[in-house]
C-alpha cells in the first residue's frame, strides 16, 4: 500500500493543506508585485549607482519600461513551460516545490546585486528577473490545479470559496 493519498480525504471541511497553499501563493504574489512596483524606478534611478555597474548614467525611462514589459511578458508566457514540466516530467507538486526555490533564488540574486564591484549589477538584474520569471511559470499553472485536487465529492461545494 502506498503511503501517498490517491484521492482527497473525505470531509465536509476545508482540507488541511489549503492554508499552506494560500500562504505560499500570497507570499509569491506579494514578493512579485512588491518587486515589480519599484522595478522601473530602480532601473532608472539606482542601477547605475551600484558597485560594478558598467554604465555611468541612468537608464532611459523608455528602456526601463521596455525591460519591465519584457519581464512581465516572460512571467505570463513561462507557465506554458511550467505546465509541460509538470505534466511530462515532475508532476505538479514537485514542480511547485522546485520552481518555488528557483523563484526564491531569483529574489536572492536581486538582493545581492551590487555586493561586489567585480560583478555587473545589470547582469545580476537580468539573471534574477529570469529566475523569477521561470519560477513563476512553474508556480502559476500548478497551484490552482493543486488546490482543486485537495477537494473531493463531500466538500466540493467549498471549492468556489477558496
Amino acid at each position: 500500500m502506498s503511503k501517498y493519498l490517491t484521492a482527497p480525504v473525505p470531509t465536509k471541511n476545508y482540507p488541511g493543506g489549503i492554508p499552506y497553499i494560500i500562504g505560499n501563493e500570497a507570499a509569491e504574489r506579494f514578493s512579485f508585485y512588491g518587486m515589480k512596483a519599484i522595478l522601473v524606478v530602480f532601473m532608472t534611478s539606482y542601477l547605475y549607482l551600484l558597485p560594478g555597474s558598467l554604465i555611468n548614467e541612468p537608464m532611459q525611462n523608455a528602456e526601463a519600461v521596455a525591460n519591465y514589459h519584457w519581464f512581465t511578458s516572460a512571467v505570463y508566457f513561462t507557465p506554458i513551460f511550467g505546465a509541460l514540466i509538470a505534466d511530462i516530467f515532475l508532476g505538479k507538486y514537485l514542480t511547485i516545490m522546485i520552481l518555488s526555490i528557483v523563484y526564491c533564488l531569483g529574489h536572492g540574486v536581486l538582493a545581492f546585486m551590487g555586493i561586489h564591484e567585480d560583478i555587473n549589477p545589470g547582469l545580476m538584474l537580468l539573471i534574477g528577473l529570469g529566475l523569477i520569471a521561470f519560477g513563476s511559470g512553474g508556480i502559476k499553472p500548478c497551484v490552482s490545479a493543486h488546490v482543486g485536487d485537495q477537494f473531493g465529492k463531500t466538500n466540493q461545494y467549498l471549492l468556489n470559496k477558496v
